[in-house]
């Protein structure tokens, strides 16, 4: 080849590589001059005689052709993403409109059934119930030096229903919670007050956050839960139910197995309630004073999964073989239970999270996964595939990371002690508001757990680009499949799950860590070692 076809051919693939470049947006090459550009390469290598002397002119054109090439893609990626961007914020319109939906629809209910009747939570005690949006202040009543009335625990039914569900509210205890200052109850709480004076900020003394219920009237209804194929648990279900009947005077419900379990025993058990069918399940707050659970933690998480909506008091005796939520012991269940029908008692507000799936195929509204609360955690892991799981994770649409590893947990603080604590989370008193943020098992040494506020909302997408599809599961069950393409959300409940304490919720977690983790337990140093002079 001669010199001057060769520096013709340069400039003329110089010439088109400059073009190329100049039409860039934020970073994207156009795909039109990309092609050209190509085009023009395989017409200089198809027009010029290729000798054997000139091998820097084929690294030349192979080099060209290799930048091409990657320009090609990035212009293909960023029609992708705009792509990409295009339907999320179709969907984000979508669940924005289902969500507003929902919001004029139990606005509606609760004016027809005017349940809140009290005034507003002030904004200074408005963290009590974890939630932050407006319809919080819609539904839950407070008292004059309290907290909040039994509203807290009621929800609104349809307008025709309106005297039944009446009748049934009237044999409901109420209650009120209040503050617990230094330890003592008192119907005065103090307020978290921040000051601006003479341009400095301050603020108000604190109230020790302990919450106190105390009945304003008598509990009538008294729900049972057991642990299952434990006869132990069967023997005391039978004695409690015996006595909170003869004894205490009280309506009794269990779930239906239990009944027949009980029937079975003696037939002087007829007198126990139950439901028949999910609708009645619904409802059960409207009906029940108090929530006994026998177990576990498990037998609490069961216990708080079938109310959708507001969760009465549950009182939790340990009968299973760890538990961080069960305070009370079973051999004392009648002074226990005693000492909580006749009040007030200390009570833990236990935060839940409110989950749903986006998934990628749905069109409508009615094609989006019904809510699904949790009180422990989600877990998104990669199921059996052998690949590491591809995870994009978002606050508030504010990019967080990309997870690479087994999987994430996003857990609320009472479930700091569960599988959070097992993938290297930190312990959290439960009534800290917040929502961990935990890595399982990450492909990178310096991504470390985050404790993120109760008021953000959670979204983990499995990207398109992802090996595997990813699974969820909720409390450890109902797992499902998140294909490429499809996205959880999760938020912070407004229903919060109120357990009672055996004395306090900060004593009866610390007792849980040190009883049920052995948390930080070692023999003393001796006293007859060296020592400074």
């Amino acid at each position: 080849m001669s010199p001057s076809k060769f520096e013709s051919a340069a400039s003329y693939g110089n010439g088109d590589a400059s073009v190329s470049c100049s039409h860039t947006e934020n970073g994207f090459v156009d795909s039109l001059p990309l092609i050209q550009t190509e085009k023009a390469v395989e017409e200089l290598l198809q027009q010029t005689p290729v000798q054997g002397t000139d091998e820097h002119l084929i690294e030349f054109s192979e080099a060209l052709r290799t930048v091409a090439k990657a320009l090609r893609r990035a212009a293909e990626g960023k029609a992708a993403a705009q792509a990409e961007a295009a339907e999320w914020k179709r969907r984000y319109e979508l669940e924005r409109t289902r969500n507003l939906q929902m919001e004029r629809k139990e606005q509606f209910l609760g004016k027809g059934n005017g349940y809140c009747h009290a005034e507003r939570l002030e904004n200074s005690t408005s963290n009590i119930v974890p939630h932050n949006q407006s319809e919080e202040h819609s539904r839950v009543g407070s008292l004059e030096h309290g907290i909040c009335s039994h509203e807290v625990l009621q929800d609104a039914e349809s307008d025709f229903d309106s005297d039944a569900v009446h009748n049934k509210m009237m044999r409901k205890a109420s209650f009120k919670l209040s503050w617990r200052c230094n330890g003592e109850n008192s119907d005065q709480h103090k307020h978290d007050i921040v000051y601006f004076e003479r341009g400095n900020i301050t603020t108000a003394e604190r109230s020790s956050r302990q919450i106190s219920l105390k009945w304003e009237s008598q509990p009538q209804t008294v729900l049972i839960f057991t642990k299952p194929n434990s006869i132990s648990v069967r023997i005391l279900c039978a004695q409690m139910v015996r006595w909170l009947r003869e004894q205490r005077k009280l309506n009794v419900y269990v779930e239906p197995q239990v009944k027949a379990e009980l029937l079975a025993e003696s037939s002087d058990f007829n007198y126990v309630q139950t439901w028949k069918d999910d609708k009645e399940i619904l409802h059960l707050h409207t009906k029940v004073d108090i929530v006994v659970t026998l177990g576990g933690d498990g037998t609490v998480l069961w216990a708080a999964s079938l109310f959708k909506g507001p969760v009465p008091p549950i009182v939790p005796f340990s009968l299973g073989s760890l538990g961080f939520m069960t305070s009370f012991h079973s051999e004392h269940y009648r002074d226990c239970l005693d000492s909580v029908l006749k009040g007030p008692i200390s009570i833990t507000l236990r935060n839940r999270l409110q989950c749903h799936i986006i998934r990628d195929a749905a069109k409508h509204e009615y094609e989006v996964d019904e809510p699904i609360l949790v009180l422990n955690e989600v877990t998104i892991d990669r199921g059996i595939s052998s690949f590491l799981t591809n995870l994009e994770c978002y606050c508030d649409n504010s990019f967080v990371t990309c997870v690479q590893g087994d999987g994430l947990i996003l857990s609320t603080t009472s479930g700091s002690t569960a599988y959070s604590l097992a993938a290297g989370g930190s312990m959290v008193h439960p009534q800290v508001p917040g929502i961990l943020f935990t890595p399982i098992c990450p492909h990178s040494l310096s991504f470390r757990p985050l404790i993120l506020p109760e008021h953000v909302t959670l979204r983990v997408q499995v990207p398109f680009n992802s090996r595997s599809p990813a699974w969820v599961s909720f409390d450890g069950k109902d797992r499902k499949q998140l294909a490429a393409g499809d996205a959880l959300v999760c938020s912070m409940a407004t229903w919060p799950v109120p357990t009672a304490c055996q004395v306090d919720s900060t004593d009866d977690f610390l007792r849980s860590i040190h009883d049920g983790l052995h948390w930080n337990l070692r023999k003393t140093q001796l006293f007859d070692g060296p020592r400074d002079l």
